[in-house]
């Protein structure tokens, strides 16, 4: 039998967790809920900016807290590379991580972008197993080990194909 989680963590499991928009107004708490970036309105050096964002996405719990965010960038078609969808950063508060919050803010991002490719710009390695169960695929590198969590190759989404559904590689 699965054992409750206990203190800090918070259960959503009969909460709906609902998606919208990052506001200006939800700045200064994405900077402050993230690990190293700061987050801005209008363009910054070093810093993620709801300007550039292509979404940026605000998680809350039903009474309006705030309990995750993720902010993705269109990147430019480069030489024979098609355009993609780069998920930029993705924080979910501690005590809501293992709820659902993750998994609800990615499943949005790719309602939103269904025919694109979605790519990790940066990923923690020791979550591999995670992003895989949110709905990625990784393409190996030759110089991957995974015994040491060295996983060099791409954590992406291919786009949805309108025949199948289902993404394509």
């Amino acid at each position: 039998m699965e054992q409750p989680l206990r203190w800090p963590f918070r259960t959503l499991d009969s909460m709906k967790i609902r998606i919208r928009d990052a506001r200006p107004a939800d700045v200064e708490w994405m900077s402050v809920n993230t690990e190293g970036w700061k987050v801005t309105e209008g363009k910054g050096e070093r810093a993620t900016s709801l300007e550039e964002a292509l979404h940026a996405l605000i998680a809350e719990d039903p009474h309006g807290v705030r309990v995750g965010w993720l902010h993705s960038i269109q990147r430019p078609a480069y030489e024979d590379e098609p355009s993609y969808v780069a998920l930029y950063e993705m924080h979910v508060s501690p005590e809501f991580r293992r709820a659902g919050v993750a998994r609800a803010l990615v499943a949005e991002l790719f309602a939103r972008v269904p025919e694109q490719r979605i790519v990790l710009s940066a990923w923690d390695r020791e979550l591999y197993d995670l992003w895989l169960k949110l709905g990625f695929t990784y393409l190996p590198d030759a110089h991957d080990n995974p015994d040491h969590h060295a996983y060099w190759g791409e954590m992406l989404r291919p786009p949805v194909t309108a025949e199948t559904g289902e993404g394509a590689a």
